[in-house]
């Protein structure tokens, strides 16, 4: 597939300490959770001395590396943002911000990487992220997990949240997003991520490297085994599939949940080999799912039901604002306006609420 992209010396001596972690155990270690347990920083000089923040361990499946107390402390510093006060202690803390979102947030220092949530974010976010990370990790589809636990910021200032500790991986370079063997490395993790459920937020950002040809799908708050899922401001808009797909098997199930996370990541693509790859696949998954699934769908659901969110998918790019059907497969090509693509040949069960303007 070709190189994620730059990497530094420390990341990549990391990539293969990460290849030796082996699967998930069934149950967390109880000695790691208490070892992993610890003042956050601890300060002897200044006007505010003492305890600025406590890092409790709620469960750890597997030791963190090397230098680990050093690690989970720097990270944890970095997360509370009193790299300024470990200085003056004569502490330095070298960590990398890997992402940032409104209530997370996710730092790196050597092999591990830290995601951050803060209890501003709903209470079923933290539940999710946890839960799900571990569920990825167990069938071998996610980044490997360390462990997690919550974090207090008790000078200076509030802060009360989630951390999940898990390995670093790599971003994957806009070159290499291009190129044709990446989206067929992208449908392989497509696929075996099917197995276990929908992701409902596959797209670039949420894929990155363990090795030059391992792709990772990362960020799985939104996994769910039956249900399409759309996050809003008050919570999610979804639709549970249960009662359709579950008597039709494990390969019309896995097929179908393919097809919606491909087509979602379609509608973040721009024109080009790799849009083209990825529309490849959602042409043969339509062969295969219309008369089992996508009719009887059609039939059974509501129209005004169909017409909405989560079946009206977001397109980002190019007609960004817009919306398309997933029983459009039609309006998904017509988004992408350079296409050269024959419209009239390509299927449509539904025409799109959003995405056509004549």
């Amino acid at each position: 597939m070709g190189s994620c992209g730059s990497q530094s010396q420390s990341s990549q001596d990391g990539q293969v300490d990460n290849l030796s972690l082996g699967a998930l155990p069934d149950s967390p270690d109880p000695n790691l959770a208490r070892l992993y347990s610890v003042d956050v920083l601890t300060t002897t000089k200044g006007l505010i001395r003492g305890s600025w923040g406590q890092f409790k361990a709620e469960a750890f499946y597997r030791p963190l590396p090397k230098n680990a107390i050093t690690t989970l402390r720097h990270l944890l510093i970095a997360a509370l943002e009193l790299t300024t006060y470990a200085a003056k202690e004569g502490e330095v803390v070298e960590v990398d911000t890997l992402g940032e979102g409104s209530y997370a947030r996710v730092f790196g220092m050597s092999t591990v990487a830290a995601k951050v949530i803060s209890d501003r974010e709903r209470p079923w976010v933290h539940r999710a992220a946890v839960e799900n990370a571990l569920i990825a990790d167990r069938e071998a589809v996610g980044p490997r997990v360390y462990g997690h636990g919550n974090l207090e910021r008790s000078k200076g200032g509030h802060f009360r949240g989630t951390v999940i500790l898990m390995e670093r991986l790599e971003y994957l370079s806009e070159d290499v997003r291009q190129k044709p063997d990446t989206a067929t490395a992208l449908l392989g993790a497509a696929s075996r991520l099917a197995r276990v459920g929908f992701h409902n937020d596959l797209k670039f950002d949420n894929v990155m490297c363990r090795r030059h040809d391992d792709l990772v799908v990362i960020d799985f708050d939104l996994l769910a085994p039956w249900t399409l899922q759309v996050a809003v401001s008050s919570g999610c808009i979804e639709h549970d599939f249960r009662e359709l797909l579950e008597p039709l098997g494990p390969v019309a199930t896995q097929n179908f949940r393919e097809y919606c996370d491909l087509f979602g990541l379609s509608l973040t693509l721009q024109d080009g080999p790799v849009y083209r790859v990825v529309l490849g696949r959602l042409k043969e998954l339509w062969s295969s799912l219309e008369a089992p699934v996508l009719r009887p769908l059609l039939e059974r659901t509501p129209q005004n039901t169909l017409m909405e969110v989560p079946f009206e998918a977001l397109v980002r790019v190019p007609l960004q604002g817009v919306t398309v059907n997933l029983l459009d497969l039609r309006g998904n090509v017509f988004a992408h306006a350079e296409t050269d693509q024959n419209l009239e040949g390509l299927p449509q069960l539904l025409r799109s609420n959003g995405v056509y303007w004549h």
